[in-house]
């Protein structure tokens, strides 16, 4: 069975690392460093503890891996696309019907989608990789009448194969 469900993919592609992005989330992550030597430095001299300082410390080191260490793997089907994030031995997928896609993008324009309907945003990218966001509204819910949005990076080829498949409902934002 596995086999014939792998007969449908159209495309794959993993997400990218650009060199300079990866320079600067390592500048992110020294910030995160002197935060916490700074919590450690303040509770070894004065004993205060601060649950906010270090809440806020784990959190910013959460954000980080999920931006920076997490990889995506983008895989196009007929009928479906599905996004596998993985990274620290986690894995989890998350795929969109194809059917229930109102419309899609070539990039993501933050302003322009802010008047829409959209009730949640997924964001399934990696901070490093250098493609451009796009993102691709479609329906959920018991009714499928609830509008949802996955921003995603993906190269110029992997959008010409999703375009094959919906020609009619791509939004050109140049």
């Amino acid at each position: 069975m596995k086999g014939l469900f792998c007969l449908n993919e159209i495309y794959r592609e993993e997400s990218q690392v650009s060199d300079r992005r990866m320079q600067i989330s390592y500048g992110g992550l020294a910030v995160i460093v002197l935060l916490w030597i700074y919590e450690g430095y303040r509770y070894v001299n004065t004993g205060y503890f601060s649950p906010l300082g270090w809440g806020f410390n784990i959190l910013f080191l959460l954000m980080w891996i999920w931006r920076v260490v997490f990889k995506y793997t983008y895989i196009l089907r007929d009928g479906e696309m599905e996004v596998i994030s993985h990274g620290v031995g986690i894995r989890r997928s998350f795929k969109v019907d194809l059917t229930k896609t109102e419309s899609y993008t070539n990039k993501y324009i933050k302003s322009f989608f802010k008047k829409t309907k959209i009730r949640h945003y997924i964001h399934r990218y990696s901070s490093v990789d250098p493609n451009e966001q796009r993102l691709l509204v479609f329906t959920e819910g018991k009714d499928n009448k609830r509008l949802a949005g996955i921003i995603f990076k993906c190269s110029e080829k992997f959008l010409r194969e999703l375009r094959k498949q919906m020609p009619d409902k791509f939004l050109n934002l140049n």
